[in-house]
């Protein structure tokens, strides 16, 4: 027998495994990497929170990018992020959010920019990525299609599936955000009473830690790269919180466990003063 032979996994080893899957979300980056929104260095976050989930002892299966990623839609800014992905030589995957512009992320990111919806496998289990993305608007909506096309896939494999897109499709208690959710997030969220694979929904675009259970389903939203949002605000309201990102481990009998970790502390705080951006 090879002297690796016991450092070598099978296919079938690897599906029996959990997987470490990473969520980072709203990154707001431009094509100038000093350029601040709300007083944030945002590609400065970023690296800082890129740094931290690829830190720990555990190797990293995949990273999910969930949408705002460039937030003045530059090519530039796409390519920058094209060139981390090279370095870091994680397996990746993006969706659009409100402030990308889906074209542009395309042309530079290539088959990692996945819309309007696609399936990607991880181990055991399935990854399906929704573009929930309105040209010109602030809030989200999945069409009829792309509803049609999720629920075929979901007659036709039973594996445990995890949804990704970047609005939220449920209320999260805070007024002016969810006047920014998917207007038809109700028919999304039927499709876990009728398909118990559905363990996830995974979203960004919320700026702060949310978890519901729904049937059988944890719906998940995460902090963003650089400032977040304050929880149960009626207002835009900032939240003097950390940066931060998702971890899930997804398990072959289809268990799922995450957690949200954050930097300890970042040098810059957002201006408290913003009424938007």
């Amino acid at each position: 027998m090879p002297s690796n032979a016991c450092h070598t996994l099978s296919a079938i080893d690897e599906i029996k495994m959990p997987q470490r899957l990473l969520q980072l979300t709203d990154l707001h980056l431009f094509a100038d990497a000093g350029e601040q929104l709300l007083g944030i260095t945002t590609r400065d976050s970023f690296e800082a929170v890129l740094e931290l989930a690829l830190s720990s002892q555990k190797p990293t299966d995949a990273m999910i990018f969930t949408g705002d990623l460039v937030h003045d839609e530059t090519p530039a800014g796409y390519r920058y992020l094209r060139e981390t992905f090279k370095r870091i030589e994680v397996p990746h995957y993006c969706v659009a959010g409100n402030h990308d512009d889906f074209q542009v992320m395309e042309a530079q990111l290539g088959g990692a920019a996945l819309g309007p919806i696609a399936l990607r496998r991880l181990a055991s289990w399935n990854l399906v990525f929704l573009d929930s993305s309105v040209p010109g608007e602030d809030g989200g909506h999945l069409s009829e299609g792309q509803l049609a096309h999720l629920e075929d896939l979901l007659a036709d494999d039973k594996a445990p599936t995890i949804i990704v897109l970047h609005h939220h499709p449920i209320t999260i208690q805070s007024a002016w955000m969810d006047a920014m959710s998917v207007d038809n997030g109700a028919k999304l969220l039927a499709l876990c009473d009728r398909y118990e694979q559905i363990k996830g929904i995974l979203f960004g675009h919320v700026h702060q830690e949310f978890s519901l259970r729904y049937a059988q389903c944890t719906i998940l939203g995460t902090p963003s790269t650089c400032f977040q949002f304050m929880p149960g605000s009626k207002d835009f309201t900032i939240d003097e919180r950390p940066p931060g990102y998702r971890e899930l481990t997804l398990y072959p009998d289809g268990r799922l466990k995450t957690r949200v970790v954050r930097l300890d502390h970042y040098r810059q705080l957002p201006l408290q003063q913003a009424e938007g951006y």
